[in-house]
């Protein structure tokens, strides 16, 4: 990824103001999720995967991850990890 894209994210990273619906996701996601393995994480991940690909289309589904590789500059190399696990597991499920 260039110094460029890097740039551009973070700047939007930066921008980004979350209204309340946003807040009141974050958080109600956060409390669901807070007591769970991560194995129980993905599963759930994959159940979201299969509900999404009925119903966005498939430019909408390649833009999804799309933005989940753009933001691979701003995760640790564990968490870069985990994404590419999870990745991995919804190519698998294809």
């Amino acid at each position: 990824m260039k110094d460029n894209d890097i740039h551009d994210i973070i700047n939007n990273v930066v921008k980004y103001e979350p209204n309340e619906l946003d807040i009141s996701s974050i958080e109600s996601f956060a409390e669901k999720y807070k007591d769970k393995s991560e194995e129980d994480i993905f599963v759930e991940i994959i159940k979201v995967n299969n509900e999404m690909e009925d119903k966005i289309s498939e430019e909408e589904y390649e833009r999804i991850f799309e933005k989940l590789e753009s933001i691979r500059p701003m995760l640790s190399e564990e968490q870069n990890n985990k994404l590419n696990k999870i990745l991995e597991i919804l190519n698998k499920d294809k």
